[in-house]
């Protein structure tokens, strides 16, 4: 038992060990396949600004600046004139221009062409004084400036305008961006061409594997594509300083298909092999429980067996002792009269009957055991078969005083085999003598029920417990009863009339008699027709 729980315990530990060697397998890839999704989105990141900055910012910016006159301060230009400065290939990025404005720094002064909330004013003129010290050192073509106002993002492009003659500070012009605009442009960066790199997948990787949302500095979604997203496998790169920090502020959020995780990983998501491990380890538990059961089995079988030993030898050695004392009284020719003479006679015919009866029974159980019992049943009348066995009987009735009254149905008749069912006739009648008091009468019948036959041995003994009426037919068993009585017995009788019984197509139980003893009936099937009486 020690070795069999020490293999469970192992068991567990093992199966602990599978699970979070899966559990380790399964992080490390749902870890690869973020830093997949954190590549696709540091290459849109890239491609975006490439493409907005270099196709839409630089090429409107320069057209404002080329179209905004010098003087007067406050000058703005005219979207028709900033129209005329762009190329055809450029003219969609005027769209992106939602207001023009221009600050005058001599002058502290802005002017804007179009509407512009209050605060949002404000918070312009407070960013381009502090830009324009620096604006004339910077060597980059254009600057954005990015503020959050309430709950919106703002983003304005602003250069400057060529040095006027003369002393005083060069004026700056920009115009602020649509950022609601910016989606197509968006949208043709992220269907132009797969976002990760052609050499994984084997280049059948495409952006449908991939959930694209674009958030501003104010967290408002500006931008979705691609599928509906898998939070699981979602990186968040935001886009910083990239193109001199054109889109500061803003996050791509991408996450990846975990269908697509075979292309990218060796051998994919794995998958929770917890259920497999669960239901092995039950079933190695239930198996250990299983070797458990039979261990305290064959233990309680081993004593039982050593108890049966014991018992058939005293069984054999109360017979064995009685043939023995009788023989050595008529070879030494003690017997005073001829009537003790017979009664020494029967007391060796009665012991050698039982002791038969005992050799038979163990015979016939161990049999039973290896499933070596080979019946031959057949129709046959029972009146001849039991009154003859009666007769038999009748010497060891008068040895234990009681009276056996046999009246068996003459026109009853079963399926039997007729040695198996003598020596159940025997083990029932052995049994009424043994455990019933003496001077008792026992009663043997038969009756018809039906597409049945039984054979009832009625005692007027203590009787069967209800409790206790199914236990008595098991192997080995006996009543704590008869055991505390001292009552010989080797517990296999009955049970071997329950096998006899099976195996003829019958069945056995007791019941109580109406002497006040108990009642052993054996069902057994009877023939369909009518069998000629002998």
């Amino acid at each position: 038992m020690g070795l069999l729980v020490a293999a469970l315990l192992l068991s567990c530990i093992l199966a602990w060990q599978a699970v979070m060697a899966a559990h380790s397998h399964r992080y490390v890839t749902e870890a690869v396949l973020r830093d997949f999704a954190r590549l696709a989105a540091g290459e849109f990141v890239r491609r975006s600004t490439a493409d907005i900055g270099f196709n839409a910012y630089y090429p409107l910016i320069t057209a404002i600046r080329a179209a905004t006159p010098p003087s007067p301060p406050g000058a703005l230009p005219g979207t028709e004139a900033v129209a005329e400065r762009l190329e055809e290939r450029a003219r969609p990025s005027l769209k992106l221009a939602g207001c023009f404005f221009r600050y005058d720094a001599d002058l502290d002064k802005l002017s804007v062409g179009g509407s512009i909330d209050p605060p949002v004013r404000e918070k312009l003129e407070t960013e381009l004084r502090t830009l324009e010290a620096r604006a004339a050192s910077s060597e980059a073509p254009y600057t954005t400036v990015h503020a959050v106002v309430g709950d919106r993002a703002h983003s304005f492009v602003v250069t400057s305008l060529a040095q006027k003659s003369g002393a005083g500070r060069t004026p700056q012009v920009g115009f602020e961006v649509s950022l609601d605009a910016l989606e197509p442009w968006f949208l043709r960066v992220f269907e132009r061409a797969p976002l990760l790199p052609e050499s994984l997948g084997g280049g059948r990787l495409t952006n449908e594997i991939l959930s694209l949302r674009l958030e501003d500095a104010a967290g408002r979604e500006r931008f979705r594509a691609g599928g509906e997203g898998w939070p699981d496998f979602t990186a968040d790169v935001p886009y910083g300083d990239a193109y001199r920090g054109m889109f500061k502020g803003m996050h791509v959020h991408t996450s990846l298909d975990p269908k697509a995780a075979p292309l990218l990983v060796i051998g994919g998501l794995p998958r929770s092999r917890l259920p497999l491990l669960i239901a092995l380890l039950a079933l190695t538990g239930g198996f250990v429980a299983a070797g458990i059961f039979q261990l305290r089995r064959e233990r309680a079988l081993s004593a039982l067996r050593s108890e049966f030993v014991s018992r058939v030898s005293h069984e054999l050695r109360t017979p064995l002792t009685q043939i023995r004392m009788f023989a050595e009284t008529l070879l030494l020719d003690r017997v005073r009269s001829e009537e003790e003479r017979r009664r020494s006679l029967e007391i060796l015919y009665r012991e050698a009957r039982r002791l038969g009866n005992l050799v038979e029974s163990i015979l016939q159980f161990s049999r039973g055991e290896r499933g070596a019992i080979r019946l031959d049943p057949r129709p046959r009348h029972l009146v001849p078969l039991l009154r003859d066995w009666i007769d038999s009987f009748q010497p060891l009735a008068r040895g234990a005083r009681l009276v056996l009254d046999g009246s068996p149905d003459a026109a009853v008749a079963a399926v039997v085999d007729e040695d198996a069912l003598h020596q159940m006739f025997l083990n029932l009648l052995d049994n009424a003598v043994k455990y019933g008091p003496e001077g008792q009468t026992i009663r043997v019948g038969t009756t018809r029920s039906g597409s049945h036959t039984r054979i009832w041995i009625a005692d007027q003994g203590p009787g069967v417990p209800p409790g206790e009426r199914e236990r008595i037919w098991d192997s080995f068993q006996r009543l704590s009863r008869d055991e505390a009585a001292a009552i010989a017995g080797t517990g296999i009788g009955l049970s071997v009339v329950r096998d006899l019984a099976q195996l003829q197509g019958g069945s056995c139980w007791v019941e109580d008699s109406a002497g006040g003893g108990a009642q052993f009936v054996v069902q057994l099937p009877a023939p369909p027709e009518a069998v000629a009486e002998p």
